[in-house]
């Protein structure tokens, strides 16, 4: 599906929607943004309120700055897009932590359990000599 833009007006609103919505998902405040992209925090503010427009390397350090292709901020919709993806990269990242501590905790006590076994078996030897 297509979204036609009509005017600079609705370029400026996707703009601004994609560059709040990503940096809310990310929980980035305009301070960090601006400083990340090396734009001043007004420039940002400004953008927002879809006041002014940005230069090609203004919107290349946003969207580095919010670690996503710059074109994506000008697609309708996209910042939600970005989130989710952002949240799903989490869970995966906690799953996997998950099972990383799991993994240790479990090689910790076969390690436990091994040893008691060798030193049963070696009270047993004892015990018969």
């Amino acid at each position: 599906m297509f979204i036609y833009v009509t005017e600079s007006k609705d370029l400026r609103r996707i703009l601004s929607q994609n560059i709040k919505k990503t940096r809310a998902a990310l929980h980035i405040t305009q301070a960090k943004l601006a400083a990340h992209a090396d734009i001043s925090v007004a420039h940002i503010v400004e953008i927002e309120l879809c006041r002014t427009w940005v230069s090609d390397k203004t919107l290349a350090g946003i969207a580095g700055a919010l670690n996503i292709e710059a074109y994506e901020l000008l697609i309708p919709e996209q910042a939600e897009k970005n989130a989710n993806r952002k949240d799903a990269n989490l869970v995966q990242r906690q799953i996997a932590d998950l099972i990383r501590t799991k993994e240790r905790l479990l090689r910790q006590k076969t390690a436990e359990a091994l040893d008691d076994l060798v030193l049963e078996i070696v009270h047993l030897f004892e015990a018969g000599d």
